[in-house]
């Protein structure tokens, strides 16, 4: 049934967007920021790259083609909150993208994702997912002053475990979004789709989810001040044992701008909700949960050489069927100290510090407080290569101080430019050392390797 929607899909929405694609290509020359919308795509960018995923000075008919390979050892604990989950996994991951703007109105992009699992203790986590996505983007309306654009969204899963067949599924989810803008005044999006879930083992785990969302900024003086605001409901079709048969999300906040050197920018954002660990791309285990966060962020330019911030996050999680409920906060300060930037050359180092507090409601020696440091320095020979260096040291402090442990990180990066900045070559070399209180001491290395073209 999954498949049948999926090419189903893919022939209504190609094939119309193809036949009118350029009718109206050329009338008008100014495209406003493209904002993120429901369902966005992981970026094929290499870390820390500062590659845009689109082009700012895309051109029209430029084709990119992107992708990398990544191969490694890592723990569940990075990639998530929950720390006593801390299980070691080596991985290997593979992207190839394509990204076009047929005219002026038109663009698309399509990538395929491989991420391939294999759990040091938990075998029956070990899987492969292989991702499709899609996304197509139509301005219906594009003037100086305001547009009205059509992004429509497709993707496509499949889930297979080793050792788990009920847990293995093919997903498909397609939402289209309409975004209205009216430059420096407000933007409104809109989004309606669907999400199915069909499990290869008959049973009562299919799920089939309808879900809608709305959201909108409004700008005000001059753009010092934007009000955000976003609703999103999910309608499970039928109401299966454990799992939250309606979801609601709910999100607000605000920027103001001060444009002074010791307080530049404020930022602040609270939302609620409830959601499912399967729709995160990290996850492997499938729980409902409950959230509430809050974050404030301040940010200092100090001069015109050092820049800093500071942020603020409040968490909790409440779990439907699991014992991970837990709540928490961090503290975050990076600064920014730019050494030398001229025509050719650019040196600079980027220094962060973090404190980091959990509770457990139901497993109080999983309480632990976390401190970080981390200090990156870059040297980049513009239009030409650019290599950095990055140090990184956790220290994590138990209520059960045998579960304590520090880790250390350190990353090696370089990025090199061809045929003018055409092709773009990036390779990344990481090492993680753990130190654990009660247990042997770990080491684990991961290598990626990128690259995008312009044709």
């Amino acid at each position: 049934m999954v498949k049948r929607w999926f090419f189903l899909i893919i022939g209504i929405l190609v094939l119309p967007s193809l036949a009118r694609a350029d009718l109206t290509a050329d009338r008008y020359s100014e495209v406003p920021a493209k904002e993120e919308a429901e369902g966005e795509s992981v970026s094929a960018q290499p870390e820390g790259s500062g590659w845009a995923s689109k082009s700012p000075n895309q051109k029209k008919n430029d084709f990119f083609l992107s992708g990398y390979t990544e191969a490694g050892k890592k723990s569940t604990a990075e990639d998530y909150e929950e720390e006593d989950t801390d299980n070691d996994y080596s991985y290997r991951n593979y992207h190839l993208k394509f990204e076009q703007k047929i005219s002026d109105r038109l663009s698309y992009d399509i990538g395929s994702f491989i991420y391939d699992k294999d759990y040091d203790t938990q075998d029956s986590l070990d899987n492969i997912s292989k991702i499709f996505k899609t996304n197509w983007s139509y301005y219906i309306r594009k003037l100086k002053e305001e547009s009205l654009e059509l992004d429509v969204r497709l993707n496509y899963k499949e889930k297979r475990f080793d050792n788990t067949p009920r847990s293995e599924y093919d997903q498909i989810r397609f939402a289209p979004t309409l975004t209205f803008k009216k430059k420096n005044l407000y933007t409104i999006d809109l989004t309606a789709g669907i999400d199915d879930y069909d499990y290869l083992v008959e049973g009562v785990k299919d799920q089939l989810k309808i879900f809608g969302k709305v959201g909108g900024k409004r700008y005000f003086l001059d753009k010092k001040l934007m009000l955000t605001s976003s609703y999103r409901i999910e309608q499970l079709e039928k109401k299966n044992i454990d799992r939250e048969r309606t979801k609601h999300e709910v999100l607000g906040g605000f920027d103001y701008v001060f444009g002074l050197p010791w307080v530049y920018k404020i930022t602040t954002r609270a939302g609620r909700g409830e959601r499912d660990t399967k729709e995160e791309e990290e996850r492997d285990e499938d729980y409902d949960y409950k959230y509430w966060q809050y974050y404030a962020k301040t940010e200092h330019r100090i001069n015109p050489k050092l820049k800093t911030n500071l942020k603020y996050q409040y968490f909790k999680k409440d779990y439907v069927s699991a014992d991970l409920d837990h709540r928490g906060f961090y503290i975050q300060n990076n600064w920014d100290y730019e050494i030398l930037d001229d025509e050719r050359k650019r040196v600079w180092l980027d220094f962060g510090i973090e404190h980091k507090d959990v509770d457990y409601t139901l497993k109080a020696d999983n309480n632990y407080k976390k401190e970080a440091a981390e200090i990156k320095a870059s040297y980049q020979r513009k239009k030409n290569w650019k290599v950095s260096a990055a140090l990184e040291g956790n220290s994590y402090n138990f209520n059960d101080s045998s579960n304590d442990k520090k880790r250390y990180y350190a990353k090696l990066s370089g990025e090199k430019l061809f045929l003018d900045g055409d092709l773009i070559l990036s390779l990344d070399l990481k090492y993680r050392y753990t130190n654990k209180e009660q247990e042997n001491d770990k080491e684990q290395e991961a290598v990626r390797v990128a690259f995008r073209y312009r044709f």
